[in-house]
């Protein structure tokens, strides 16, 4: 059967020869077209992708210098942060700290210890260390407010864990300052 219809072919083809070429070319044709179709549609997707990625790399080189300004007031403010960081060890220079705010208010420093530094978590990373101290100031009211605005707005980093502010004469208007404070130090 499948001899009958060879044959039956091959008869055609030497028949009609042109139009057997027609035929062969035309199918050669289509599945070319079909081919160029597909990879054309791949090429055009992947055109769009790399145009949206073109389109983002615009947007960031427009703000390249706001971001590069961003950048350098981030580097900044890092390095005013380390510069401000206090060591642990060097007792004099921190204590000198507190006398300078003493000597910029006139409140009486009357007690200043640094106490041992507390155990960090095992979990978290040791970035910074807490430097804590015990301090008392005395004096007139103004003056005690001074040194806690000082403390809380001077160049050095801390925080204030706890406090208490009493009378300690009633006919004058002096007061005694007592806080539980840090410094943020390296570590």
């Amino acid at each position: 059967m499948i001899r009958k219809l060879l044959a039956q072919i091959g008869r055609l083809v030497m028949r009609y020869p042109f139009c057997t070429v027609c035929i062969v070319l035309s199918a050669l044709l289509v599945a070319a077209n079909v081919w160029l179709r597909i990879d054309m549609l791949e090429l055009v997707a992947r055109q769009q992708e790399h145009a949206r990625e073109g389109d983002g790399m615009l947007k960031m080189i427009a703000r390249g210098s706001q971001l590069r300004t961003e950048l350098a007031n981030v580097r900044a403010a890092t390095q005013r942060i380390n510069d401000n960081l206090v060591v642990e060890k060097n007792i004099p220079e921190n204590f000198w700290y507190f006398y300078k705010i003493e000597q910029d208010t006139q409140a009486k420093l009357v007690e200043l210890q640094q106490r041992p530094a507390l155990l960090q978590d095992s979990g978290a990373p040791a970035s910074y260390k807490r430097v804590p101290y015990v301090l008392k100031f005395s004096g007139s009211f103004r003056s005690v407010i001074a040194a806690l605005q000082r403390l809380e707005t001077g160049p050095r980093i801390g925080r204030i864990d706890s406090f208490q502010l009493q009378r300690q004469d009633p006919v004058s208007d002096t007061v005694a300052l007592t806080l539980d404070f840090e410094l943020l130090g390296i570590p």
